[in-house]
Formats: C-alpha cells, structure tokens, sequence
C-alpha cells in the first residue's frame, strides 16, 4: 500500500485537469468545498492509478502535508473528464467521506481516520452484512497487516456513500473540517 501511495502521488501533475463534463451541483457543491479548504480534486489523473488495469475507482491520500483525492471514472479514455456515471458519483462521496474520517481524529492531513458515526454496529445492520463481508474480504489483502483495523473505516465510507446525498456529506465536511 505504501509503495502505491508513493507512485501515486509522484505521478500527479500541479494542475487539475478541465472539467469538460459538467458534475451535478450537489456534487460540485461538495467538490468545491473541499478544493476551497485545500484539496487537490483530480480526475482521471494520475495515469499510473486511472489507467494500471487495476478497476481503481478513486483514493484519497496525503503526501507531504497535502491532500490529494482522485476519481478515475468509470468511461475514461484519457485524462478528460467523460459523462458522470453513478458509480463515478459514489466515488466522490465515498472518497470525500474518508476526508471528513480524516478531520475526526482531529487533523484534517495526517490519514488518520476516526470514525464519524457512533455505532458501527449499526452501519453494518444499515449496510447489510453480507456488503459488509465483501468489503472486508476486498480489503483484507490491500492493507498492511498493521492496518485491517482500517476496514471500519471503508465499511463507513461504503454505507455514507451510498445512503448520504453529496449535500448531507458536504455538510458533514462544513461541520468537521472547516
């Protein structure tokens, strides 16, 4: 994971690509807050992480200080930003959330993470326990063995992406990060 993160962000150009493909306001709205507070936002870009055959939706990472969140779209042929699918949305909620995990744990760019709600319990009851085991067997692998704690933490950001609007999630950003 480490080497990844580094490949990843030595890959990512100073400039954000244009958005030929206009987003839905809600998700403008939240893209624009987080840009506003210091997030670089990319999309299909870097090709080292879009475009590795890997499936890669998105990441969220900090590098020297600096926040960087990446969504690889779904239909991208190059770096240019294509029609918005849902799964491209998902991403940009779920990948913005682990920004708003970043904030709890009182520093909004160290990737620490806390979790945001309080019963995890029940965000897997929400989520559903089978969509639970299937992120945990995903990310079983991907993290370092010091990390499968971290699980909880895609567990949450899968449940908020998908039943938060990018308008909720971006007041969740107002409330704990700005």
């Amino acid at each position: 994971m480490k080497a990844f993160i580094s490949t990843l962000l030595a890959s990512i150009a100073i400039a954000a690509p244009a958005v030929a493909a206009p987003l839905p306001a809600d998700h403008q709205q939240f893209i624009d807050t987080m840009a506003s507070d210091g997030v670089n936002v990319h999309f299909n870009e870097p090709a080292q992480a879009c475009f590795d055959d890997s499936g890669m939706n998105g990441a969220y990472v900090v590098f020297e200080g600096d926040r960087y969140l990446v969504v690889c779209q779904d239909n991208r042929k190059n770096s240019d930003v294509v029609a918005w699918t849902a799964n491209d949305l998902d991403t940009i909620r779920h990948e913005g959330f682990h920004i708003i995990q970043d904030c709890m744990a009182g520093a909004n760019n160290d990737m620490v993470f806390d979790t945001v709600f309080t019963n995890q319990d029940e965000v897997i009851d929400a989520l559903g326990v089978s969509e639970a085991m299937r992120i945990m067997g995903t990310y079983a692998n991907a993290y370092e063995s010091d990390r499968h704690g971290d699980i909880q933490y895609e567990i949450e950001a899968f449940y908020a992406a998908r039943d938060y609007s990018a308008t909720e999630l971006n007041s969740m950003y107002h409330r704990y990060c700005m």
